[in-house]
């Protein structure tokens, strides 16, 4: 996969002055629709609403049996909850349905185009759950060994899902979605591994209670780096590719979320507004608008085009181009209609914006 840009560096912006909200979060996923964070609230029994813009933290929806791994699919958010899948609407917050899985303790959860993955902590199982019937059954009755399934995230260049385990030396195994086969990418020296996630260039992104930080491997697992420390029992985490931010509950006594930038070397912000007074005309776009923005140095400039998931639909531009004023023409040519995101990525910063394709 192209390496789009380089870590160079971590800044913490933590929520502390929010953590009475919190209670226990185990699980966080940044809704690109509706620009928040959405965090599994474990011991509130609720899914709590983080905006990016202003940090404010809200009720998102009441949600019994003590809420742990969430994942977003279109319109519809799905929960975790002991040994149930529960859905909300995630436009209006409403409760959709249940599902009874009858399993022991869901942790992990992830979801391919077809199917939901959720791991069974204390079963040792991977269950699977088809989005459009609801129907279920247990895809992996065993993970092997004796660590316990935990964080697990659909690695689709690789046609596999990547579970991290609780336990010493906690193996990072990866399960193929075809058959469901298990097998051990490799035995970490990380302790106690809870949440996984992955950047635009294929890095992993681990958190771990032992050591009580996060660690960053290559997308073939090889070259460890320690990139977050002095965590409080971090759980699950979640990379926000629009922004470079990585996203990250402290379920331990500190009882807050943590968002790592790992942008611009002296970003302290979730993102960067304004700085490259970026337009898009016209938006929405009939068939080709007008991509306007200015950078203050010379150097290295990417313009990419997502979706509301976050995936990367087109890189329109990446080259270097001297400092000051630019236009770029931009043409929906085989994009459906719809929402997405524009990101330009200089050196002097990083701004992103919301356009729509119309018909």
């Amino acid at each position: 996969m192209k390496q789009l840009f380089t870590i160079l560096s971590v800044v913490l912006f933590s929520t502390t002055g929010l953590a009475q909200a919190y209670n226990s979060p185990e699980s966080i996923e940044f809704d690109y629709a509706h620009n928040r964070w959405l965090i599994a609230n474990n011991s509130g029994n609720n899914i709590l609403a983080r905006s990016s813009v202003t940090g404010v933290v809200t009720v998102f929806a009441t949600c019994t049996g003590g809420p742990h791994g969430i994942e977003i699919v279109n319109d519809t958010l799905y929960v975790n909850a002991g040994a149930d899948i529960k859905m909300f609407n995630l436009n209006t917050a409403a409760a959709i349905d249940s599902i009874s899985m009858g399993a022991l303790f869901l942790n992990g959860l992830t979801h391919d185009n077809t199917y939901l993955y959720s791991t069974d902590f204390n079963a040792f199982k991977v269950y699977r759950i088809n989005i459009a019937t609801r129907a279920f059954s247990v895809f992996v009755p065993a993970t092997g060994g004796t660590a316990k399934p935990n964080g697990i995230l659909y690695d689709a260049p690789n046609n596999r899902c990547v579970i991290v385990c609780w336990g010493a030396s906690a193996p990072i195994k990866a399960m193929d979605i075809t058959t469901g086969a298990i097998t051990t990418i490799i035995t970490s020296t990380l302790g106690n591994c809870d949440g996984i996630t992955q950047d635009l260039a294929g890095n992993f992104y681990i958190s771990s209670w032992t050591g009580n930080k996060i660690t960053r491997y290559t997308s073939t697992f090889t070259s460890p780096t320690t990139v977050v420390t002095g965590l409080s029992n971090p759980a699950e985490i979640f990379y926000n590719t629009l922004t470079d931010t990585l996203g990250n509950c402290n379920s331990g006594p500190t009882n807050n979320t943590t968002y790592h930038y790992f942008g611009a070397a002296t970003a302290v912000y979730e993102s960067e507004k304004n700085k490259l007074k970026l337009s898009v005309f016209p938006n929405p776009i009939g068939k080709s608008a007008e991509i306007k923005y200015e950078t203050s140095v010379v150097g290295k400039v990417s313009i990419q085009l997502f979706d509301v998931t976050g995936q990367l639909i087109n890189t329109i531009s990446d080259e270097n181009q001297s400092a000051g004023k630019h236009a770029v023409m931009f043409d929906k040519y085989g994009l459906s209609s719809g929402n997405y995101f524009l990101k330009v990525s200089t050196l002097s910063g990083v701004e992103t914006k919301k356009i729509v394709i119309s018909e």
